[in-house]
This record gives C-alpha cells, structure tokens and sequence, in this order.
C-alpha cells in the first residue's frame, strides 16, 4: 500500500549517496505511512461524524460514556506494560525467541491487571448510565458489550508492539485500514436499519476480534508464541507497574474527567452528547499519534546514539508543536466550519469548540513527552502528576461551574498544564544523562 514511486539520486557523491538514500528512504516510509494513516482517520471521522449525526442525543451521550470508560478501563490494564515491552523491546527484538518472551509475558500481565480494571470501573460505567436516564437492561447490554470487547483489546494493545518495534509499517497499515473501512461500512448498513449506542458499542468490539485476529497470525509467523513467560520480564513489569501504577490510574481517570464531571453534574443529558461530539474534532491529532506510535517513538527507543537521539527528540516535539498550533489557529478562525460538520444539533458551541481543542493540544503534547519518556524509562519523578494536578483542582473548585460544558472544559484544560511542565522537565533530564560526549 504505498503512495510513492521509485527515487532516483543522480550526481550524487560516492560518499553523500548512502546517506542520502538512507535518508530519503525514511522520508518514504514516514510520508507513505502518514498518507495511508490520513486516509484512515478520514474514514475513522466519517464514522464518527456518522455517529454524532445520526444518534439522538440520549443514544449518543450513552455511547460516549460507554466508549470512554472501555478506554478508561483499556488504560488501567495496560499500567507499566507498555513502558516494559517497549523498554525492553528496543533491545531484544531481533531475537525471536527472545522476543516472543517477552510478548507472552506481556499478554499475561495485562489480562490479569484487565480483569481487576473491568470489576472496578463497570460498576461506575452502570451508574454514569444510570444517571443519565439508561434503562437499567439497556445499561447491563452496555456493560456486557464493552467487556466482550475489552477481551481482545487488551491483546491487541501488547500484539501491536510487535509490528511498531520490527518497524513492519505496510502491516499496521493494512491492519488499521482493514478496522476503519469495516467499522464504516457496518455503520453505514445499520443506519438503514438500527444505530444507536449498543450497536455502535458491538461494531467497536467486532472489529476489535477482527484486528486481534489479523495481529495473531501476524505475530505468531514473526515471534515464538510457544514461549514460556520470562520471569526478569514480569519482575520489571511488575516493578514498572507498582512505580507507575497511583499515576496511571490518576491520569486514566484526568482522562476521562470532562465525561465524569458532565455526566455526574450536568442537568441534561445534551450535555454529555455535546462533550463527545466536540471529542470527535479531537480527531485530527489521531495521524499525528499515530505516527508517533508506530514510527517515531520505535525509532527513538531503538537509539543509543546521544548526538542522533537528541535530534530525534527535537524534530519529533517541534514537529507536534508546530502542528498543534495550526490545528487551535484554525479552529479559532473557522469555528463555524468546524462545527458544521457535527451538525445543527452542535452548531452553537463555539466558544466550547476552541476549549475542546485547546486541552486537545495540551494532552498531545503532553503524550508526545511522556511517549518518548516512557521509551527511555525517564520516568523518575512521575509521582509528581498527582499533587500537582490535584493542588491545580482543589484551587480551581471555587471558581467552576460544573452544570456547564464550557466550565467542565475550562476546569480540563487547566488541569492537564501541570503534567505537561513535569513531563518536559523529566525530558530535560533524561536528555541531560544522555549528553554526547564533547
């Protein structure tokens, strides 16, 4: 699947031409991989904007409670394993013995911290619905669907690793592309006949099977599945986990918080509609995580290069901020164009638009800190994000309202400043012990 022709090099010196090639074939992989990650977020927004478009505002405001507790709860089974397997990862790769070690290690940590996130945060998913004026066997469908989901997703989330690490780009995209077309093409046929919030919940979790799928006959041809669990990889797992873990489960709930804080607080359920469609605009920041994920963050934990990792880290931050800063120009200038494509039911949240997409800007620069952190294991003093945002919070409380939307975005986005400050300096930290040599 690639968008590119060959390239030639004429007039090329003997010894500039291989570093050319080597560079213009990066350029290649990035710009062909972030052509096909374009084309399926555009077929991912569709299937959004299909939803937010076609859903009433109750089935809607359901769906996204039930969507952004099945991330919560994907978030919080994951506590330190991403951290290990692509810590870890970045150094055994290669050998597939080795590899499928650490996978399998992976696999079952994560589903046996899974199952304790699924028995805690169901029972606040059900009363979030509840509250919101969900049937209550509407609500148990809801649960049991976002579950059977969770099932493979949790797999999907350590199988991945595998593709990004192996720098396998045309399989992530065949992968990733094969879900969007499938989930769109199932919302367009059952907008004919049924759409609303337990449909769309069962169409994410099929296509989350069908990923799984694809990902295990890809990795059990790459990596030896048949290999035992490494116990040196569960104890840094476990040992990342416990470091990581008041964090993570703080940072999966500041998530999550505009959905909490509407939904417990507002007094219609529109409300809880009007944050998850502005969440759809979020979007846009979906090929630029993307990249990071399976390009960018691979390249930079593969690098033992000081000189080299330090031009990564500046190239991959400007590159995210540059972008950022066009995305909260543009909405600031066409607000109206923005939120047409959400619809007359939307049209009146302009000020709300620019919040949205300013805490929209904070989380990805944040997760691009924290993403090339993590790779490194630059996490010392992460235990900070807690007191800090708490402190922000409490702060904050007198002066918010939490009835409206725009006071719940404001109260988001002011909250979310302190973790960026810490995760720039832990950068500067980590960049610092890994100062070339003069």
């Amino acid at each position: 699947m690639s968008f590119f022709g060959p390239i030639s090099l004429p007039g090329l010196s003997e010894t500039s031409a291989p570093f050319v090639r080597r560079a213009l074939h990066r350029a290649r992989i990035i710009g062909n991989f972030a052509a096909v990650q374009a084309i399926v977020q555009i077929i991912g927004f569709l299937s959004g904007i299909l939803l937010v478009r076609w859903m009433s505002q109750p089935e809607y405001a359901y769906f996204t409670i039930a969507n952004s507790m099945q991330a919560t709860i994907n978030l919080l089974a994951d506590i330190g394993i991403s951290v290990g397997l692509v810590s870890i990862g970045g150094r055994v790769w290669q050998d597939r013995h080795r590899f499928g070690e650490l996978i399998v290690t992976g696999l079952h940590v994560r589903r046996k911290l899974g199952a304790a996130a699924i028995l805690i945060v169901t029972p606040i998913m059900c009363s979030m619905l509840l509250k919101n004026g969900a049937p209550i066997f509407y609500t148990a469908l809801l649960a049991v669907i976002v579950v059977a989901g969770l099932l493979f997703q949790f797999s999907v989330g350590v199988l991945s690793v595998v593709p990004r690490l192996r720098s396998d780009v045309t399989r992530i995209q065949i992968i990733d592309f094969t879900g969007a077309v499938v989930r769109l093409v199932l919302f367009v046929a059952l907008a004919f006949w049924m759409l609303n919030a337990g449909v769309a919940v069962a169409v994410a979790s099929a296509v989350f099977l069908l990923q799984y799928v694809m990902l295990h006959r890809y990795v059990n041809a790459v990596v030896d599945l048949s290999a035992h669990e490494n116990p040196q990889d569960r104890q840094e797992m476990v040992r990342l986990t416990k470091h990581l873990a008041a964090n993570a489960v703080f940072y999966c709930f500041q998530g999550q918080i505009t959905v909490f804080l509407i939904s417990f607080f507002a007094r219609q359920v529109s409300s809880v509609a009007e944050v998850g469609a502005l969440g759809r605009l979020a979007m846009i920041f979906a090929v630029m995580s993307n990249l990071l994920t399976n390009v960018f963050v691979p390249e930079f934990a593969r690098c033992q290069n000081p000189r080299k990792l330090h031009w990564l880290f500046a190239a991959i931050v400007g590159g995210v901020a540059l972008f950022s800063l066009a995305v909260v120009a543009s909405a600031s200038i066409f607000p109206n164009q923005f939120l047409f494509v959400l619809g007359n039911k939307y049209a009146h949240l302009d000020r709300e638009l620019l919040l949205m997409v300013s805490g929209s800007v904070i989380a990805a620069l944040t997760g691009t800190f924290w993403a090339l952190n993590a790779s490194k294991a630059w996490i010392h003093g992460a235990w900070l994000y807690i007191p800090l945002t708490l402190g922000t919070q409490l702060a904050l409380i007198p002066f918010t309202d939490f009835s409206s939307v725009a006071g719940v975005l404001v109260f988001n986005l002011l909250s979310a400043i302190p973790n960026l400050a810490l995760n720039i300096v832990m950068s500067w930290r980590g960049l610092h012990r890994f100062a070339p040599a003069q």
